[in-house]
């Protein structure tokens, strides 16, 4: 008990530093805000983990559209597609909670070489799916790469303060975007053209061999020791201690709380988290009801619209790294655009000012999102940003399911620009409380 006790302290009085540290930060950003080009260049390592990322991005994208053209012409249904849609969501809530101790009691590299083995396996499993009476293996093989992709997230954001300087975390989280927004409209353009053109078993053997480069990358990164205070959170342990944190889940979220009650930028993190998801799944469900419904433009008004999408996010991540002294203010303006935008899309009278609309919403998403995480990782202690993560992770992918779902109820009672404007609103909403929690704590760090 004593020992936990410590441990509790030795986490508020990092939450405490965290904080005070960051608000200085804040101050000097301006001077020493770096470009894209400079990270890429500077930090060997990051690169070697965001080219891996590009390749296993893309890869995944060929894995959903072959996937998904695979259901439709197994069943001739799209309630296989749904079901498959619906599977992704549900194991956020069970596995959550282990995967964040799992990144901060193992070493992160590792988790993400493993988990790229692993789906390099998995990728090939669909190509068993030769008949309706075999659709089961699509559905099993979804859950499992959803699991496998459930542990390796939180290692993944979690090792970028590893890798990289601390002044250096805006522009990377900036080229996370960047890179999210390429892969977005490259992969759905080749999968598509891919498992069109050579069937899906083509596409799934080039997203297994996508999970093999990527594992090579990642291979080849050096992890610096530094950061590293109580790394793995086994310093100055006993063995037993040890074993209780690896497998004391419970143990483990306690140490957590005193740094969330602690830290404003936490607090107001999370609870974007929470609600943002309110306005964002529900958002999901309309882009392809705009298409077909407002803007009566079929499959290209869906491609026109998702373009955008990933045009808007690319947007952002550039946009992202000038943000300079303004950090602490950036998510909630961010947020805040996005939400307008969102809420006028359905109402403009073209496809292509409709577009227009959601590249800049999504482009304030982008922002939104690199400030955040740069946020989160100066805030957070590192032996502790695995579970921070996991949280964040957790908390909106439970909220977005549930957007998801009302979202489609939703749209039997109301039209869908009423539902869009709604759902802009409480993605601004988002930004207007997140900007507010953000604005206290600069005041009063």
């Amino acid at each position: 008990m004593t020992s936990q006790m410590e441990a509790m302290e030795t986490t508020a009085d990092d939450a405490s530093q965290s904080l005070s540290l960051l608000s200085r930060e804040a101050e000097k950003d301006h001077e020493i805000t770096a470009s894209a080009w400079r990270v890429l260049r500077e930090e060997s390592g990051y690169s070697r983990l965001l080219l891996a990322s590009l390749i296993s991005g893309i890869g995944n994208w060929f894995n959903t559209t072959a996937i998904l053209s695979l259901l439709l012409s197994l069943t001739g249904s799209g309630l296989a597609v749904g079901v498959t849609l619906a599977l992704r969501a549900f194991p956020e809530l069970l596995i959550g909670p282990f995967s964040g101790v799992l990144a901060d009691r193992l070493p992160r590299k590792t988790i993400l070489i493993v988990a790229d083995v692993v789906n390099m396996g998995l990728a090939l499993v669909f190509i068993l799916a030769t008949s309706q009476g075999r659709v089961w293996v699509v559905y099993v093989g979804t859950v499992a790469m959803v699991v496998v992709g459930l542990f390796r997230s939180p290692a993944r954001s979690a090792i970028i303060p590893n890798l990289v300087q601390r002044e250096h975390l805006l522009a990377a989280n900036a080229l996370e975007g960047t890179v999210d927004g390429s892969v977005m409209i490259i992969g759905a353009v080749l999968g598509g053209v891919v498992s069109g053109a050579f069937g899906p078993t083509v596409a799934f053997v080039v997203n297994s061999l996508s999970f093999l480069a990527s594992a090579l990358l990642i291979l080849s990164v050096r992890v610096p020791a530094r950061n590293q205070r109580l790394s793995n959170a086994s310093e100055g342990k006993s063995a037993s201690q040890r074993n209780r944190g690896l497998y004391g889940v419970v143990d483990a979220w306690r140490e957590v709380w005193p740094l969330v009650q602690g830290s404003r930028v936490i607090v107001a993190v999370l609870l974007m988290a929470m609600l943002w998801p309110l306005g964002g799944g529900m958002l999901n469900t309309l882009i392809s009801v705009y298409a077909f419904q407002v803007y009566h433009a079929g499959n290209v008004g869906v491609g026109v619209l998702y373009g955008a999408i990933g045009v808007g996010i690319v947007s952002g991540g550039l946009l992202a790294p000038r943000i300079g002294r303004r950090l602490m203010l950036a998510p909630g303006a961010a947020f805040i655009l996005e939400g307008v935008f969102q809420a006028i899309t359905p109402q403009a009278p073209w496809l292509w000012l409709a577009a227009l609309f959601i590249a800049t919403a999504t482009m304030g998403a982008g922002v939104g999102n690199a400030a955040v995480s740069a946020l989160l990782m100066r805030a957070t202690p590192e032996h502790t940003l695995g579970r921070i993560y996991a949280l964040m992770g957790t908390l909106s992918a439970s909220v977005f399911a549930l957007s998801m779902l009302a979202g489609g109820v939703l749209l039997g009672v109301a039209s869908a620009p009423l539902l869009g404007a709604c759902a802009g609103g409480l993605i601004a909403l988002a930004g207007v409380a997140g900007a507010v929690l953000l604005w206290r704590g600069q005041a009063s760090g």
